[in-house]
């Protein structure tokens, strides 16, 4: 199975490789952080800032 990449424009992530705008990580979740359940509140699980 080859290594999925993933796309990440979220530069302030500690995550995130902002030269290639891709995720670091090889398997991200999302989670709905207030339970709206729109589509603007879904964020990566494992978002962390710098």
């Amino acid at each position: 199975m080859s290594e999925q990449e993933i796309n990440c424009s979220v530069h302030d992530c500690e995550h995130c490789d902002c030269e290639k705008d891709k995720c670091k990580l090889k398997e991200i979740k999302v989670c709905n952080c207030n339970g709206c359940h729109c589509k603007e509140n879904t964020i990566c699980d494992s978002y962390k800032k710098r």
